[in-house]
């Protein structure tokens, strides 16, 4: 097993892009090699130990046999595990925005919170996050049809707007709150919130959103049956109509709005 911790120098004022700290770009290099790779902060290119201690296992390994720990405050530091198809990342603070993005596999855990299109894009792996998550999470870039394929998300705390955005597979779950249009979009997969929410499903035409807190209904939603799950009473809908969409929609029995 090779492990790598990296720690930031200073604080930064000015967001760094940061890529290559995944298990995929670092497993086969030596610590080095690692120092010496290219990154940027604003508009300027940097070596990595211009910015970060780099310090571990000198060895090549394979990408499933890496294990890279963040130790500081990250949360300037973006698309942290982009990209990545294997082995662990582990964030012992917050993240900046992009982290995750199309990610194939592995695991990225996040002790802190993380900032906007977490996940993004995502086909395989599994995310976790111990605090709150920004908008848009496991949604699609401007432009794309699909967002999320694949994988697993779990947020501890709550998420922002556009949670799922164009999701076309895979799971994610909420256990606070999620903001306004959850779900919007969506094109298959599952998407769980255990607090409240604003407008979920809409456009929806496949997938399942399931809220346990208080949410709005949009008028595009027909109700369809009352179904027992984990002991409590959930109104099932179907919709968005609006769409002609097949999508499943579960709410709590008294949380409607």
């Amino acid at each position: 097993m090779k492990t790598i911790t990296i720690t930031p120098l200073k604080a930064f004022e000015i967001s760094v892009e940061a890529e290559n700290i995944s298990p995929d770009k670092l497993a086969p290099l030596t610590l080095s090699q690692i120092r010496s790779l290219e990154i940027w902060q604003g508009n300027r290119k940097r070596k990595l130990s211009d910015l970060f201690r780099a310090e571990g296992d000198d060895d090549p390994a394979k990408a499933e046999d890496v294990t890279i720990t963040l130790r500081g405050d990250f949360s300037r530091v973006k698309r942290i595990g982009e990209g990545m198809t294997a082995g662990r990342v582990e964030v012992e603070g917050s993240v900046g925005m992009h982290a995750g993005n199309n990610m194939k596999g592995g695991l990225l855990s996040v002790r802190g919170d993380a900032e906007d299109w977490l996940g993004r894009e995502m086909r395989g792996g599994r995310i976790t996050v111990g605090g709150n998550a920004g908008n848009y999470v496991g949604a699609g870039y401007r432009g794309e049809k699909c967002g999320m394929r694949g994988g697993e998300i779990e947020v501890g705390g709550s998420a922002g707007n556009y949670l799922g955005e164009h999701l076309c597979g895979g799971s994610i779950h909420v256990h606070g709150d999620a903001g306004d249009f959850p779900g919007a979009a969506n094109q298959g997969g599952t998407i769980f919130i255990g607090g409240s929410t604003y407008l979920p499903g809409a456009e929806m035409t496949k997938g399942t959103i399931t809220v346990k807190g208080k949410a709005r209904i949009l008028p595009g939603y027909q109700k369809i049956e009352t179904v027992a799950m984990d002991g409590e009473d959930w109104q099932k809908y179907a919709g968005d109509l609006v769409e002609n969409g097949k999508g499943e929609l579960f709410v709590r029995v008294g949380s409607s709005l």
